[in-house]
């Protein structure tokens, strides 16, 4: 049996569901963007499916994490992004 796809209003209420602020990407890329103060989520999306999701902070010393889409089950909070860039 083939997993369910996953659609970008899966991705958006999971989003939302973990706590963040959820639009889509103004610059017409189609990605699904997540944010919570200084603290930045993006799922890119080719050909119609997840492909990867990077998290960002833009404070001081901004950093960057980038991976392969993991399936939205595996997507972090924002309090889990946090704790990640505070270490």
């Amino acid at each position: 049996m083939a997993p369910r796809r996953e659609t970008r209003e899966d991705i958006k209420q999971t989003l939302t569901d973990l706590g963040w602020e959820v639009r889509t990407d103004d610059e017409g890329s189609g990605a699904v963007v997540g944010g919570y103060g200084k603290y930045h989520l993006m799922v890119n999306f080719q050909g119609g499916e997840p492909t990867s999701v990077t998290i960002s902070y833009v404070g001081k010393g901004g950093e960057i994490l980038s991976r392969k889409w993991p399936g939205a089950e595996r997507l972090p909070s924002p309090q889990s992004v946090v704790r990640i860039f505070s270490k």
